[in-house]
């Protein structure tokens, strides 16, 4: 069975600013789990906090948020934070099925 990957992508502030799931088959229950949890993110940021998101629930999953106003960083932390803890919890329970990783965004290795 492939793995899948969930890649939370964080900004040089270690703020998440999007997220990608690859290799999770849409119609399986983990599948479900992790287009629920990425839609009523992506649905409390727009409806609530009237921040421009991008979402994708297909074959990948993705959600990429405009962080560009700074009086939103708590409120933006707490919901984007709260989907990253239920991302450990679906890794915990789908261990052989999924894991999560994390990126910075825009830092080079050399």
């Amino acid at each position: 069975m492939t793995l899948g990957e969930i890649l939370v992508q964080r900004d040089e502030s270690n703020r998440v600013v999007g997220v990608v799931v690859r290799g999770v088959r849409p119609v399986s229950t983990l599948g479900t789990a992790l287009s629920v949890l990425v839609e009523a993110a992506a649905t409390s940021l727009a409806d609530y906090l009237h921040v421009a998101v991008e979402s994708s629930l297909g074959s990948d999953i993705t959600l990429a948020v405009d962080r560009g106003d700074p009086h939103l960083d708590r409120e933006l932390d707490a919901i984007l934070e709260t989907l990253v803890v239920g991302f450990r919890v679906l890794e915990r329970e789908y261990a052989k099925n999924v894991s999560v990783h994390e990126e910075t965004l825009g830092v080079e290795v050399l």
